[in-house]
């Protein structure tokens, strides 16, 4: 089971920055998700919310260890022009095939299926995996609530050929039973000071 370090690490001074890329690095996480946000400057910075504190993406991605890819989390809306330049900035820190663009909106993934044919994608929640299931869609990656995955759903998705990732894990659910659920990947909540991933 891959696992993906949630906005690098957890705790003050760690989400998405590039002190919670270290502690993902150290680690070992197979993918560290960032949230990434188109800035006014025309660069972009990672940010959960526009109000939290913003580190520049490139100060987290020169942080990035060299096994690791990037789940590129894209908040808000992003026009082709802005699709272009993301792929554009991140080009010179990873190669594009080690990066999946995650999104909670249908129409971005849509237009980066049609700006970037061979990158690899995400969508994020329930109902749009249940709509995978009845019609083919331009994400290869389910990524669901943990809370609402069953292994009923996991196997139905990976037979209609998607991957799987439960999200927001080890809260209310032990590692153990994620496996047992047989997902591809699972968000982990990396914090200073705690155990390692299994």
């Amino acid at each position: 089971m891959k696992t993906i370090a949630h906005r690098g690490g957890m705790g003050k001074g760690m989400q998405n920055t590039p002190a919670g890329m270290r502690l993902a690095a150290q680690h070992q996480a197979n993918f560290v998700e960032l949230d990434v946000v188109r800035a006014s400057h025309g660069g972009f910075h990672c940010a959960h919310h526009g109000w939290n504190s913003k580190s520049e993406l490139r100060d987290c991605l020169a942080e990035l260890r060299e096994d690791m890819g990037l789940v590129a989390h894209l908040k808000g809306n992003y026009a082709d022009a802005d699709l272009l330049r993301a792929a554009k900035y991140l080009a010179p820190h990873l190669p594009l095939e080690k990066v999946i663009f995650a999104s909670h909106r249908s129409s971005v993934l849509r237009r980066v299926r049609k700006l970037m044919p061979t990158a690899r994608l995400a969508r994020f929640g329930l109902l749009p995996a249940l709509v995978a299931l009845w019609k083919q869609q331009p994400w290869q990656c389910c990524m669901i609530n943990q809370v609402v995955l069953t292994p009923w759903l996991v196997k139905a998705l990976q037979q209609r050929g998607y991957e799987v990732f439960a999200s927001c894990v080890w809260e209310l659910r032990s590692r153990r039973s994620v496996k047992e659920l047989g997902v591809d990947g699972a968000f982990v909540n990396l914090h200073a000071g705690k155990e390692g991933l299994e």
